[in-house]
């Protein structure tokens, strides 16, 4: 799998860093990751599985929901120094 940065700058993979992206996004908004995946149309057990780990390789469809939760698109989502 993929090896970015984390927010730390530590060597984190790739569903690590979507993960934490998300919960800053949500957090940078005063919202909850349910409220977001709510608002963006995101199955909770699809959410569940992707912060517990089981999920290693996140849908591309599964992000877009939750930017769609956030008023925002995939740029804006990737668009970190986790992902250069």
């Amino acid at each position: 799998m993929k090896r970015v940065l984390g927010s730390w700058g530590e060597e984190v993979e790739l569903n690590e860093a979507i993960i934490e992206r998300m919960k800053e996004l949500a957090a940078e908004r005063n919202m909850t990751i349910h409220q977001v995946i709510q608002k963006g149309g995101l199955n909770q057990a699809t959410i569940s599985e992707l912060m517990s780990g089981r999920t290693k390789h996140p849908k591309v469809s599964t992000i877009q929901k939750f930017c769609d939760g956030l008023n925002i698109n995939l740029n804006d989502f990737f668009n970190d120094q986790r992902f250069t």
